[in-house]
């Protein structure tokens, strides 16, 4: 009777000692909601980018002159270098050029701009830095330079950008820009025009220098609801286990002083159940705390020849059905394995996967082992 006693003793403060674990590992696993449209202050040197592209331009200067639609398209050039300040919000200094059609030649020249960028799909859907496609309008101004009459006119620039991601460092994008520049860009001034123009599509590649960096501010009211619905959680699971370990207490000290010499089979001894949380899609046991759990299961049930029967579950709340029976199966073989290295005979362990459930609040205490004695 009294190893009956002491062993449930033992059992208790165990139980104690697995729910501070338990403490301990939903905190460190617990995921943190994050806001879609808010991000963290990056540094000046984050979010570089640099893009090289080639293309072709044409000049609607003269409609009622001569030269053919086709007379006027040339090959176009495009280089630039920026930054991005916000998901949203980027600037960029960009060289291009190359020859334009003027009234009756074909002039040399180049345009230097700084553009001011706006990626409107992260505005209205939130960052996400996995988004195949992105659309960037910008606007900007600089100096264009004529190199055949050796004359700079002011430049407005207009265009957008679409972007197709490759990974996070790489892009491939499509450019169509608009250059409005003073009517004497060419050395003409002609009566029936207010400014001289030069459109351009141009595709090229991008590189972002780091890859994207970025990440999500918390979403404070949301973490609040959380930390608070598993403060609740954790503080009933803990009281329970902490009556349970004062009524064992009480009864320890009420056991009887003599020595009662009698046979115990201790396979009748209470074995309290033992829970093991896993990160979410994980079947790794990754807590230290959790491997010393393990061996004090592995010694008890050596010591006393205890069936051990090992459940595994996941949380519905992700993944599908046939998933998660999958995974919830992959956690109590995981367990499993430790015990039999642990020296537990492996014909003592029944194994089963209860696939997804939603039996406790948070969903993040669904995704557990639960070790029993049969």
């Amino acid at each position: 009777m009294k190893k009956v006693i002491s062993m449930m003793a033992v059992a208790g403060l165990f139980a104690v000692s697995v729910a501070q674990a338990q403490v301990t590992e939903v905190v460190e696993i617990a995921e943190v909601p994050v806001s879609k449209y808010s991000v963290q202050t990056n540094s000046f040197w984050d979010n570089w980018f640099v893009s090289l592209n080639a293309g072709a331009q044409f000049s609607y200067l003269y409609p009622e002159g001569k030269q053919e639609f086709k007379d006027r398209i040339s090959f176009s050039g495009l280089a630039y270098v920026g930054k991005w300040y916000t998901p949203g919000i980027g600037m960029r200094l960009a060289l291009n050029g190359y020859q334009f059609q003027g009234y009756s030649n074909k002039l040399d020249y180049a345009n230097l701009h700084v553009d001011a960028l706006m990626n409107v799909t992260n505005m209205i859907m939130g960052y996400n830095s996995g988004r195949l496609y992105n659309m960037v309008p910008y606007v900007g101004m600089g100096a264009v330079r004529v190199f055949d009459h050796n004359s700079y006119s002011f430049g407005f620039n207009a265009g957008i950008i679409n972007t197709f991601r490759l990974n996070d460092s790489w892009k491939v994008n499509l450019e169509m820009g608009a250059l409005f520049a003073s009517k004497d860009m060419d050395g003409v001034t002609g009566p029936k025009r207010a400014f001289d123009d030069i459109f351009t599509v141009t595709a090229g590649i991008t590189y972002n220098i780091g890859g994207d960096i970025w990440d999500n501010s918390p979403d404070i009211s949301s973490l609040v609801m959380m930390n608070a619905a598993e403060m609740a959680a954790l503080n009933e699971a803990l009281a329970q286990e902490q009556a349970n370990n004062r009524n064992l207490r009480n009864q320890l000290a009420q056991r009887p002083k003599e020595i009662v010499k009698e046979k115990v089979i201790s396979g009748d001894c209470a074995f309290a159940p033992q829970s093991i949380f896993f990160a979410l899609n994980s079947a790794k046991i990754a807590s230290h705390k959790d491997m010393v759990n393990l061996k004090s299961v592995a010694e008890v049930a050596k010591a006393d020849g205890l069936k051990l029967r090992i459940t595994g579950y996941a949380d519905s709340a992700t993944g599908d059905a046939k998933y998660n029976q999958k995974l919830s199966q992959h956690r109590a073989q995981t367990i499993a394995d430790e015990l039999v290295k642990l020296g537990v005979n492996k014909a003592n362990l029944t194994i089963e996967g209860k696939g997804g459930v939603a039996t406790l609040d948070p969903a993040s205490y669904n995704r557990r082992v639960i070790i029993e004695g049969m």
